[in-house]
């Protein structure tokens, strides 16, 4: 019971946790054997694959008739594509390049609407990774810059996944107060208190280990209350960070992600602090249409400091709350008045890169 509360209380108090903007969620980079049409469309079919694995949730895609049917036809999905000027295999000789491809978002959300899938949408919150590395017996905690190809291949799968990741500092007062033993430990309340400074509504630890001629590794996930364990065996070191990855994926799209254009959409009423002229407030109108789960915003007026916009989501309401919370754009103020359906937030300051 103490490790159950103490994992609602650590997600609870990360309610309001960071969230990304995921771009190029329609485009991707595979490899053609050659420039030959029949090789070009093969690796647009695989293109197509991990787009719609990176927006798509519910089951097993590939077994949906849409996706069957936008697979079969993958090239007509697609907007562009372009092929890299180098080549991408050792041998020189070698006719296989890098291709970039974009597809067409309003086609193939048309097609997906048909079908019985939810879409996750572009923004999304950040997961952080405790990632403890084993070779040769030893044990340490992943650092970029001293594990350039396990960086390489987290950034690849972050990309191919479309899950934005946030890594913990590890610095000195860090270090004191969570070791590699408490990442890996079946009670990982120290993990779990020290992730609470970072603001985030899921947590993955994991562990890879090198092997002879290949990586495994174990995983752990906490989110939504709930804590779920994978592993993936014997495999490349792409094969096992994905296996990670996709398994947040899987959890997270389940739960943010909407049926495109079909579900009877709700209403609430918005009333915004902090806005202070009409750039705020059509800054707040465009963060709010850009949510998947939200169908219309519309500005109503002003009263006491306050602005109100009415609002048309689709799904449930606890998702469309945290959707709009963790956006790092409105933040949430007080109770909410369920009663009125009226829901309060604060317009937090523009960030600039």
């Amino acid at each position: 019971m103490l490790f159950r509360a103490l994992i609602i209380g650590a997600l609870f108090f990360c309610q309001q946790g960071f969230a990304a903007e995921v771009q190029g969620l329609y485009e991707t980079e595979v490899i053609a054997k050659s420039e030959s049409a029949g090789d070009r469309d093969i690796a647009i079919k695989e293109a197509l694959t991990i787009v719609l694995s990176r927006i798509l949730a519910g089951g097993t895609i590939l077994h949906d008739f849409a996706v069957q049917a936008a697979l079969a036809d993958a090239a007509h999905y697609v907007r562009q594509y372009q092929y890299s000027l180098r080549e991408s295999g050792s041998d020189a000789n070698s006719s296989a390049r890098a291709m970039r491809v974009l597809f067409d978002e309003p086609s193939l959300l048309k097609l997906v609407k048909t079908g019985r899938l939810h879409i996750w949408g572009e923004t999304r919150p950040e997961t952080l990774l405790w990632l403890v590395v084993e070779e040769n017996g030893q044990r340490s905690f992943f650092k970029a810059d001293m594990m350039p190809e396990l960086d390489s291949a987290l950034h690849r799968m972050s990309r191919q996944t479309g899950l934005p990741l946030l890594f913990p500092l590890l610095d000195l007062d860090e270090q004191r107060e969570v070791s590699v033993s408490d990442v890996l430990s079946a009670y990982p309340h120290s993990l779990l208190a020290v992730s609470e400074r970072y603001g985030v509504v899921s947590i993955l630890a994991g562990r890879v280990v090198k092997m002879q001629g290949c990586w495994k590794a174990d995983w752990a996930f906490y989110f939504d209350e709930t804590i779920e364990q994978w592993l993936k065996p014997c495999a490349t070191l792409n094969e096992v960070i994905l296996t990670g990855l996709q398994g947040v994926y899987d959890r997270l799209s389940k739960y943010y992600a909407v049926k495109p254009y079909t579900l009877d959409p709700d209403s609430v009423t918005l009333k915004v602090s902090g806005i202070r002229n009409m750039d705020d407030a059509s800054r707040v109108t465009g963060y709010l249409k850009s949510l998947t789960m939200v169908k219309s915003a519309i500005w109503m007026g002003e009263e006491a400091g306050l602005t109100f916009y009415k609002v048309n989501f689709a799904g449930k309401q606890g998702a469309f709350e945290e959707a709009v919370g963790i956006g790092r754009v409105l933040n949430p103020q007080g109770e909410s008045n369920t009663w009125n359906n009226e829901l309060n937030y604060q317009l937090l300051p523009q960030r600039f890169n």
